[in-house]
């Protein structure tokens, strides 16, 4: 898990040890284990080869979302 503070509660604890399960959490700041990241960055490179095809940045973005993609 993240370090999210409803992550580190004793509910949550309680919850998940409940079911024979184990809390592992990430580093404090783990890139490279943080899907989002990689989202993004692939998101980042798109955006910027097809920048010029479009009038805003905002357009780009928008584009970027309407394309299937299977990471």
């Amino acid at each position: 898990m993240d370090n999210a503070a409803f992550h580190r509660s004793q509910k949550t604890k309680k919850l998940i040890e409940s079911v024979s399960c184990q809390l592992i959490f990430l580093p404090t700041y783990a890139l490279d284990l943080n899907p989002i990241e990689k989202f993004l960055a692939n998101m980042k490179r798109w955006v910027k080869n097809q920048i010029n095809q479009f009038d805003t940045l905002y357009e780009a973005i928008t584009v970027f979302f309407q394309i299937p993609f299977s990471f």
